[in-house]
């Protein structure tokens, strides 16, 4: 590496390394100050704190990486154009662009290790993040890894399942409905104490069964001990997911919610767009890198302080056009993937339009 990429690199790391620390701090002393009654008023130890923090700190890079990014895009170029560097490398035949080479590596090698990092590192974390807030605050107590909660499953032909806790390794759900209707008509629906897999295609056994049936104006009032049902669409294997949000799973997991809900009929408009966001969002970082460093070698004079109002700035409109590129997406009015992909493609035709008009 020559002489001057070690110094850009070192520049651009230098300041990265620091906003991060500083931007984490901030954040956590913020919701910390939000949130110090709930773990005081639970009598909540303080390793029940740090533990939560901790967890917390890899989605708060994960999240505010792109101001980061952005600050330090804007201090390294904004310094050089502003002491004359770009100029003297200019004088000795060097092209300024270089050091935008430099920062478009860093910036595509730190979007891959974001992509890497919101994959492998933070949906754990902010599981285990959930798991100290329902034990210490919430007073849940630890829940097992075998057990989920509240799984709703919409079966097709108007029928949906809905359990209040399942054991996947007894493969036993507790507090269970079956509800059967024809658009918003009810036709039956089944409460049971409890239920439990047969196998045999999809049979379920349900104990303690009070079951309705509506014809027309009349109601059916039967109660059973023991009832048998197959439902060929209700797996032990799908009980025993996790109930999560799409921002809570990995590229792989929200690919298989996509497909599972295709295969059920369901609208995964919102889904695919959230796929393509999984992508979209780390690779932000590359665009903003570029953005900041066309935007600093225009404006000469912007210091440390006003650098970093920028970036908080720039963000923000940056987070809002993703957010409306989502909203859009969710409604139907984009596809999924440019819907997802908005923010980029604009910012990434601006940084392109300043970076051709920069004055080096």
């Amino acid at each position: 590496m020559k002489t001057i990429d070690r110094y850009t690199t070192r520049s651009f790391l230098t300041v990265l390394i620091g906003s991060i620390v500083a931007i984490l701090v901030i954040f956590v002393v913020l919701d910390l100050v939000e949130h110090v009654e709930n773990f005081i008023d639970e009598d909540a130890p303080l390793i029940a704190a740090v533990l939560y923090y901790l967890y917390y700190a890899p989605w708060i890079v994960v999240l505010t990486l792109p101001v980061a990014m952005l600050l330090s895009s804007l201090s390294t170029v904004g310094a050089m154009t502003r002491d004359y560097e770009l100029v003297a490398l200019k004088a000795s035949g060097v092209s300024p662009y270089r050091i935008i080479r430099t920062l478009a590596v860093i910036a595509l090698l730190v979007s891959a290790a974001n992509f890497v990092i919101s994959e492998t590192v933070v949906p754990h974390t902010n599981e285990q993040k959930a798991m100290v807030w329902n034990r210490y605050v919430e007073k849940r107590g630890r829940m097992s890894p075998t057990e989920t909660v509240n799984r709703t499953l919409n079966l097709g032909d108007g029928r949906t399942l809905f359990v209040k806790r399942y054991n996947s390794e007894e493969q036993l759900g507790l507090d269970v409905m079956l509800a059967e209707s024809s658009e918003i008509v009810p036709l039956r629906t089944l409460q049971a104490r409890q239920m439990r897999y047969l196998g045999n295609g999809g049979e379920w056994e349900f104990e303690q069964v009070k079951e309705r049936i509506w014809d027309g104006s009349h109601e059916e009032y039967v109660e059973h001990g023991i009832l048998r049902e197959i439902l060929p669409a209700v797996t032990p294997a799908e009980l025993a997911i996790h109930r999560k949000e799409p921002e809570e799973m990995g590229f792989a997991e929200l690919l298989d919610y996509v497909r599972r809900g295709r295969i059920r009929g369901r609208d995964v408009t919102r889904g695919l767009v959230d796929l393509n966001m999984k992508v979209a969002l780390p690779f932000a970082n590359f665009i903003i890198v570029l953005f900041g460093a066309a935007l600093a070698a225009v404006r000469r004079r912007a210091g440390l302080a006003v650098g970093f109002a920028m970036s908080i700035l720039i963000c923000f409109v940056y987070y809002v056009v993703i957010r409306t590129g989502q909203a859009i997406g969710y409604n139907g009015n984009l596809p999924p993937a440019l819907a997802a992909w908005m923010g980029n493609i604009i910012f990434g035709t601006l940084s392109l339009f300043f970076l051709v008009r920069a004055r080096y």
